[in-house]
């Protein structure tokens, strides 16, 4: 977690989201890159007018200076000057723009507020964002400090090994304990001492410093909710399989519903 991207709007989420990269940065000796993406077609809800103030040059240039002038006093309030933080804006499309950031800077991680400022649309592309990246995201309200404690709620049976070991990093590097979660919920149930059985092996293999955890609920994301609140959790982690098409309109995304629920940072990976 060395290269670090945060797009940002510079709404109360954004902010957050910018301090908790400082601090994962402040960890690993990283460098932040800010990315604010001028989405033109938003900017004032019609196609037709945004347009016109794509080619007004005094409006692109009051606004060069004013979202220049908000990250230098958010640098200068969350950032030590010995950080390397740099930052970008761009007239695109906030998730196209991700993605070319992603490949052209090389980032290994991306931090980003799950609500945005005004006509802002945040929330949509952040789900978007944790279903496409080809690298983890950090979703969140809220900055924690410090995180000891983070869920990891899964199927011990389907569970991707790359997730597992890319868990245990991100346990390590906090030196969290580690809470395995399996939610039964009435359309799939197990055994409880079947679950525990297999949330035992799974993790005495995989990791230290750990708990396993079943609980019941109507829906996994609410038996994720409701064990967060019941341990005072910091962090969930958990991996997205990133249906697309049909079968996300079907089976639809629990990482990307939690990223909107959670008041704690939701920590994902898409395996493809």
């Amino acid at each position: 977690m060395k290269t670090i991207l945060v797009p940002c709007d510079f709404s109360k989420a954004a902010q957050e989201a910018f301090k908790f990269a400082v601090n994962i940065a402040a960890r690993s000796k990283g460098v932040i890159h800010v990315l604010y993406v001028i989405d033109m077609t938003f900017l004032r809800g019609s196609p037709t007018l945004s347009q016109g103030y794509a080619h007004d040059l005094s409006f692109l240039k009051e606004l060069d200076n004013e979202i220049a002038e908000k990250f230098q006093v958010m640098r200068g309030k969350y950032a030590p000057l010995t950080m390397s933080v740099t930052f970008t804006h761009v007239l695109s499309s906030l998730t196209s723009e991700i993605e070319k950031q992603i490949n052209d800077k090389k980032i290994d991680l991306v931090v980003m507020g799950t609500h945005g400022e005004g006509h802002s649309t945040f929330g949509s592309n952040t789900k978007r964002t944790i279903r496409n990246s080809p690298v983890p995201v950090i979703s969140l309200k809220n900055t924690p400090e410090p995180t000891r404690s983070i869920v990891f709620p899964l199927m011990p049976d389907s569970v991707d090994e790359r997730c597992i070991s890319d868990v245990r990093n991100l346990q390590n590097f906090f030196g969290a304990r580690l809470h395995a979660l399996y939610v039964n919920t009435p359309i799939f149930f197990k055994d409880d001492r079947e679950s525990i059985s297999d949330l035992e092996k799974l993790c005495k293999e995989h990791f230290q410093n750990y708990t396993v955890n079943v609980r019941s609920d109507y829906t996994v994301e609410q038996g994720v909710i409701n064990f967060c609140k019941e341990i005072h959790a910091d962090m969930v982690a958990m991996e997205t399989h990133a249906w697309k098409g049909i079968d996300h309109f079907l089976l639809g995304s629990i990482a990307e519903d939690m990223s909107a629920k959670l008041l704690i940072p939701l920590w994902t990976k898409s395996f493809q």
